[in-house]
């Protein structure tokens, strides 16, 4: 299984506009107070966020604001929390923070920086998109900061899909003139945030952050095109050694403090991809003793099993989050974690939360037949009774080739029982991809070809997306799993026969 980076899927992923999350937090705010009570357990503090939109009458049609939170796995995905426009044009949020973290509000801010127990007033326009007000306590002056250094430097630090420090000549230039064109683009970043911190006074907080964003930035995208150009094209890269001690050098500087951004994650996930390329690692077995050596501090240490927890948690794997999440001792990211643990189980006990948004938010989920405004609904809607396993392929991806036989081979397993499997195809409808398909055992009947806005739906419901990918459906027609990790080889018949017994993942 390998992720489709950017690069390779310039057609699908600039239509991308915002990861539908995983969590129950993605539920919109119903009640009056519009209070968001996800957590039950005592946590470091509430971030309440009031906002007003001016003109809110010129688009009446958009009923929310959300707050993406990024999540605590270092990957391309996002927490949503939802809060309804009231016809006045105000919105209200309680975010559950466990220490100070960025998130953003797509589409009108993509970084805003929030302080546990803090309050933030928000004024927006459907007018004019640009204008944005903020006032407050910390946050405020914190994000006014922020937003002046970005508006003054060019650099922008969106969740996900953000263009920071990197190269266009990833595979097609040597090594000597990748590395030379990203540390000149470096030190361009470096030259305008040193020009407007001398002629601006501004929050500690931003002088440390932005030097951080710039330099993790720099060292997750090099170990990036470095494991794209060795792995996937066999091309020259910098000795294993050399990339090492450099990324720790970066580590040790930007761990050393209680002010951690989306960034800090990301970066994590890098550095863990350059260990394992140095000690030839390919097994999680003995994670946290791998951790401890190739771990320059004890906080790297931290963030290596943090982020392998939260992967876990994505995989609904709740056994290796206990083994992971137990050598965490990092009182914040320990904090993260049980945070996330916590809305995983809920909504793995109670998957309709998550089924219902992405299907249309259905109140009757027997009667899903009646809703045919989105692709996943027709696939679903006549196969209530059994569990569906769905994937999303495309027959110029060799690894959801690959995941397709192995789904085949496991669905005779399945024969005669109330299990089926549905292939959603991103390949044009031709005899060209049909033939491919048949080769590898799949039936026309099993296919389904995508209009342009089923495409758009999915891209959009599901980004950024990873293939192959898949989504698991119990008897009820809820969807109870879905991402990358959905495929054979990963808990998947465990997964399956779980649901053929009941309708949740928890035992």
């Amino acid at each position: 299984m390998k992720t489709i980076y950017i690069f390779a899927m310039k057609p699908i992923i600039f239509g991308l506009i915002a990861f539908w999350g995983l969590f129950l937090m993605q539920c919109s705010h119903e009640n009056d107070n519009n209070k968001h009570s996800i957590m039950q357990n005592e946590s470091s503090g509430f971030t309440k966020i009031t906002g007003y939109i001016h003109n809110r009458d010129i688009y009446p049609e958009t009923k929310e604001v959300i707050v993406n939170v990024a999540h605590i796995s270092g990957q391309d995905r996002m927490t949503q929390i939802k809060s309804p426009i009231k016809k006045d044009g105000t919105f209200y949020f309680e975010i559950d923070l466990a220490r100070p973290q960025d998130v953003t509000i797509e589409p009108y801010l993509d970084f805003l920086y929030l302080i546990p127990g803090d309050s933030l007033h928000i004024e927006l326009n459907f007018k004019n998109f640009s204008y944005i007000r903020l006032s407050g306590g910390k946050s405020a002056a914190i994000n006014q900061d922020f937003f002046r250094y970005f508006d003054a430097t060019g650099y922008r630090t969106t969740q996900y899909n953000y263009r920071g420090v990197g190269t266009d000549c990833e595979m097609n230039c040597s090594w000597a003139e990748i590395r030379k064109k990203m540390d000149k683009e470096r030190s361009e970043y470096r030259e305008r945030r040193q020009a407007f911190l001398r002629k601006n006074s501004v929050c500690d907080e931003v002088k440390y952050m932005t030097e951080a964003m710039i330099e993790l930035d720099y060292y997750r995208r090099l170990v990036s095109i470095i494991m794209n150009r060795e792995m996937m094209y066999g091309q020259e890269t910098m000795p294993e050694d050399i990339l090492m001690n450099e990324v720790n050098e970066a580590a040790v500087k930007y761990f050393n403090t209680d002010l951690y951004s989306f960034t800090h994650f990301r970066f994590t996930s890098a550095y863990m991809g350059a260990a394992k390329r140095l000690t030839k690692q390919d097994s999680d077995e003995n994670l946290a003793n791998w951790a401890k050596q190739v771990a320059i501090t004890d906080t790297i240490r931290d963030f290596i099993m943090t982020i392998s927890a939260g992967y876990a948690l994505l995989s609904k794997d709740l056994e290796k989050f206990e083994k992971y999440s137990a050598h965490v001792t990092n009182e914040y990211l320990l904090d993260r974690l049980m945070q996330t643990y916590r809305v995983t189980l809920a909504n793995m006990v109670n998957p309709e939360n998550i089924s219902a948004n992405i299907l249309g938010k259905p109140t009757d989920f027997s009667n899903i037949g009646s809703l045919d405004n989105n692709i996943l609904s027709k696939i679903i809607a006549p196969n209530v009774g059994k569990v569906q396993v769905i994937n999303i392929s495309t027959t110029w991806c060799a690894p959801c080739m690959e995941a397709l036989r192995q789904t085949n081979t496991l669905m005779n397993d399945y024969v005669g029982k109330d299990v089926c499997n549905s292939i959603i195809s991103v390949s044009p409808d031709n005899d060209e991809t049909r033939e491919r398909y048949r080769k590898i055992g799949i039936d026309d009947e099993a296919i389904h070809y995508m209009p342009n806005e089923d495409a758009a739906f999915l891209m959009k419901t599901f980004a950024p997306i990873a293939f192959p990918y898949g989504i698991l459906v119990n008897r009820k027609g809820v969807i109870v799993d879905y991402g990358p990790h959905v495929v054979p080889g990963i808990k998947l018949r465990d997964k399956i026969n779980l649901l053929l017994e009941q309708d949740h993942l928890i035992k």
